[in-house]
């Protein structure tokens, strides 16, 4: 019974979007063509480029931004994925004319999935702070602190591309390239992933992935370490469990859930089913009518998948 809370956690968690905007973006591809022109780049060795540490996880935070305005693009995966500069990258670095180096700019200004949606909806000219980060933290699930730093990043690209209202978007539901994203059915229990949120590894190091379970129509993966699950366009395949040896484990008992005591500022009800076997349903706070409506629609989503499967 403990699915529904960690499911529900996520709502807490923010949309991904590059952390650092678009002329920072290409400051780092530059210095990246600097360092290794236009051979594929295994993608541990970014980092040297812009001098961080092999695999560290700022490297592959700015690889991820690189992707997501389109001047990369990654092949394979794990230890054997490389990165190629696009041809849209390798025009702006190459050409002469500041003319065409700018219209590079306002090309793949909006390439990003959030920066396409919210110049739909503000445009040029945003409202305030207050507003925008009502919008994004109570409608769009950002973290307050994700939220603040994507109105810097929203502001700093518009401004450099110098976008203006009648500039108009692209279409990222059809553009939007998932190729650094595996498919569902690529990642499975044993893998080792890392996992991205708002641009940001949430993890210096892979993570093994202990479950995959579908809720609400999309699969969840659960990791090591982790009670909340989190979606798979979220994570990003590191190495197949087929050619990592997996060492042995042990449950962690040293929690307060273990003990069986629970943590403060948690509600706990527990339940007898009719061949006696106790069921615990936890949950984060105080008993209310949304909660247990919550809890209602869980099970009945679960009873219908069970009879569909009959």
């Amino acid at each position: 019974m403990a699915e529904p809370q960690s499911v529900a956690a996520l709502k807490e968690r923010s949309p991904s979007y590059p952390f650092i905007p678009l002329e920072v973006v290409l400051q780092r591809l530059t210095a990246f063509d600097q360092t290794f022109g236009r051979h594929p780049t295994p993608a541990s060795k970014v980092g040297l480029a812009w001098g961080m540490k092999e695999k560290s996880s700022q490297a592959a935070q700015v690889l991820a931004a690189l992707k997501s305005f389109e001047l990369v693009r990654y092949e394979g995966g794990g230890d054997n994925r490389v990165v190629h500069m696009t041809d849209v990258a390798r025009t702006y670095l190459r050409a002469q004319q500041d003319s065409v180096k700018q219209q590079v700019v306002k090309d793949i200004a909006l390439k990003p999935k959030l920066l396409n949606q919210f110049w739909n909806i503000w445009g040029q000219k945003r409202p305030i702070d207050a507003v925008c980060l009502d919008a994004l933290v109570l409608t769009h699930r950002f973290t307050d602190s994700a939220a603040q730093n994507f109105l810097k990043v929203y502001d700093a690209t518009i401004a450099f591309a110098g976008l203006k209202d009648s500039d108009t978007a692209t279409s990222f539901a059809e553009e939007e390239d998932f190729d650094d994203a595996p498919p569902a059915s690529s990642v499975k229990v044993g893998d080792f992933v890392l996992i991205e949120i708002g641009g940001v590894l949430q993890f210096k190091e892979p993570k093994q992935v202990r479950a995959i379970q579908e809720y609400q129509g999309q699969d969840w993966v659960f990791i090591d370490g982790s009670e909340s699950g989190f979606e798979m366009s979220q994570v990003i395949l590191q190495d197949s469990a087929t050619f990592v040896k997996t060492p042995p484990r042990l449950p962690i008992d040293n929690t307060s859930e273990a003990r069986g005591v629970v943590p403060d500022g948690w509600s706990e009800e527990t339940l007898i089913d009719d061949g006696g076997d106790e069921i615990r349903i936890r949950y984060l706070g105080k008993a209310s009518v949304d909660r247990y409506k919550f809890i209602r629609d869980y099970l009945d989503f679960k009873i219908s998948r069970l009879e569909t499967r009959k």
